[in-house]
């Protein structure tokens, strides 16, 4: 995570009172709120400044650990559950049983961690806004409106689609949520990097994005409250509960509309699509491919903790400095783990797992912060998942370095990079390839 977030977030808390959102209490709207950090102490000589202290005030912080010791030995200081055994004990015996047991796993996720999946809404619009020809002239640029009621009242979302002008079929679709605005996403970048518009077109992909704070924002004054946008389609919060939607989870929510968008729109084959994400929209794309078995593939690139890495190890990014930093991504349910992660009945490799036997690629970061060796051992433990429905798992017993793209391969991968957070160039090469092999290809260009 970058320096910059640090800033940001302590920026935001400090800001002035925003407008209330009125389906949200004041007990849940005040235990939302982030700490007002003093000062990040950074380990020296770490890319991108590891946190090892955060303040909270002049003597009080929260310390990371970084000390492998202290992160254990999965099997001899913490044990996780076996994805194909039930909570009471039974075992997953053929192919017929997982969707009962992904079913379970994911009624876990949603009491304990990101909250409730809202349902899908009884009626959409969506109204095509404008039409023009990309600079380059390989992809047409399409700005869509999309309404969650059939009188397009309430909250919205924008879409920007790029259609490939040389396809001669509906074209696959790769979905995701962006940072800086679709504006910047037409540009051709994403916050830290080029996006490879003019790949996309030339491999026969489309692609589609929104801005994610327009879904809900992300936290006080980015831009608005925790909770407004679309979840005033879901009505009053009940703070009696402790597994109300998340942020994280409505962003999931977010991605599944954008497939019934993309289904909407006779150019896109919806069928064929790549839920790709990083960061804090990397758990959202995971969370989206782990609940709606719609998703044919999906790219989760550099999550961060409560994400991909196994959270018992509590190493690097953890619960306690989510609950600091970022308190509106989750239901209030996890908080009562801070601290008492190998006491979870559960860990993200089952998360993972709900994926199975659609196409999955872990793109991992080389960080402490990131917890790159936490992320390996969640891949390895959901890989038997894989094995047991398609008769293929990650392939690799070794930790594989940084760069080696030999597991880039489906129903089931994995890469790890160094360098700097987010869709590098060599990221997306990777999902695209990964993309290809999972779709079998598209052959839709009809050339020149």
């Amino acid at each position: 995570m970058r320096k910059s977030v640090w800033v940001a977030v302590v920026v935001a808390a400090a800001k002035g009172a925003l407008a209330v959102v009125p389906w949200v209490s004041d007990a849940e709207r005040e235990s939302v709120e982030p700490f007002k950090l003093r000062k990040v102490v950074s380990v020296p000589g770490t890319p991108e400044g590891a946190p090892e202290k955060l303040y909270t005030n002049d003597t009080g912080f929260v310390q990371i650990n970084y000390d492998e010791a202290k992160a254990g030995v999965l099997g001899r200081d913490y044990a996780i559950p076996d994805p194909l055994v039930f909570v009471d004990g039974r075992r997953v015996v053929n192919a017929s049983d997982w969707p009962a047991r992904r079913r379970e796993i994911l009624g876990i996720f949603e009491q304990e961690v990101y909250g409730r999946m809202p349902p899908r809404p009884d009626a959409m619009a969506f109204d095509l806004v404008s039409k023009k020809l990309t600079e380059d002239r390989f992809s047409v640029e399409r700005r869509y409106r999309q309404w969650f009621r059939a009188d397009r009242s309430g909250p919205c979302v924008d879409w920007v689609v790029f259609v490939p002008v040389h396809a001669r079929k509906p074209c696959p679709v790769i979905l995701h949520l962006n940072y800086k605005g679709n504006d910047l996403v037409a540009s051709g970048r994403t916050n830290h990097f080029l996006l490879p518009l003019g790949e996309f077109a030339a491999r026969g992909y489309a692609f589609m994005s929104a801005h994610y704070t327009q879904i809900t924002s992300d936290g006080p004054g980015n831009p608005g409250e925790p909770f407004d946008g679309v979840f005033e389609l879901w009505g009053r919060r009940d703070p009696a509960r402790t597994d109300n939607t998340g942020s994280i989870m409505a962003w999931a929510w977010g991605l599944c509309r954008g497939l019934d968008l993309a289904d909407n729109v006779a150019e896109l084959d919806a069928r064929r699509n790549v839920v790709v994400g990083s960061s804090r929209l990397g758990k959202a794309a995971l969370l989206a491919a782990a609940f709606d078995e719609r998703f044919a593939v999906c790219v989760a690139n550099q999550t961060g903790a409560v994400g991909v890495q196994l959270m018992k190890r509590e190493y690097g990014e953890s619960l306690r400095s989510q609950k600091l930093l970022f308190p509106w991504w989750y239901c209030s349910g996890v908080w009562k783990w801070a601290g008492r992660e190998r006491e979870m009945p559960f860990d993200q490799h089952m998360l993972l797992a709900c994926v199975a036997p659609r196409a999955l690629l872990l793109e991992c970061y080389d960080n402490k912060w990131f917890d790159p060796r936490g992320e390996w051992l969640a891949a390895k433990a959901a890989s038997p998942v894989w094995v047991f429905l398609s008769g293929k798992g990650i392939g690799l017993d070794e930790w594989p370095a940084p760069y080696d793209g030999s597991a880039v391969r489906p129903p089931y991968g994995y890469v790890r990079r160094t360098e700097g957070h987010g869709l590098s160039p060599y990221d997306w090469r990777w999902a695209l390839d990964f993309a290809d092999s999972a779709l079998k290809a598209y052959d839709g260009l009809k050339g020149p």
